[in-house]
């Protein structure tokens, strides 16, 4: 009887640590890699683990005031990342660019976990077809 009490102790400890390391890589994501030096900046001063954080002066780097829709447009473009491969979930990845007039709202997938995303929120306030305001924030997204 005792046999069957240290294997059945045997097999959970095996069960709890494997539901441990699984949760562990399930809420921890992987930092995404990417081509974009604008994400390389908001996650080397933030980890992406930050909600509601103010990243307007890094994006400001990239697309200053002054710069020409086209241009600023292209560098939205480029903000991309190449998700984790985790072994047992699949990350989203939000992208979009919503134009409406003279401003443009761009929202990208920063660094994704099991639990949610980090999104970075650009807003671009255009006057004569050059970029007047800037505004960014990393946003979490769980779900």
């Amino acid at each position: 009887m005792s046999r069957k009490g240290r294997l059945l102790g045997v097999a959970f400890a095996v069960f709890a640590l494997v539901c441990l390391v699984a949760t562990y890589d399930y809420s921890k994501g992987r930092i995404p890699e990417t081509r974009s030096a604008l994400v390389a900046d908001v996650l080397a001063v933030s980890g992406g683990r930050e909600c509601a954080r103010d990243a307007t002066d890094i994006v400001s780097r990239y697309i200053p005031i002054g710069t020409g829709r086209a241009e600023a447009e292209r560098i939205l473009t480029e903000v991309t990342i190449d998700p984790p491969r985790p072994w047992f979930w699949t990350p989203a990845v939000e992208n979009s660019t919503v134009s409406q007039g003279a401003s443009i709202e761009a929202l990208h997938t920063i660094k994704a976990t099991a639990f949610g995303s980090n999104l970075l929120r650009i807003y671009l306030g255009f006057e004569e077809g050059k970029v007047k305001r800037v505004a960014a924030e990393v946003v979490c997204h769980f779900g």
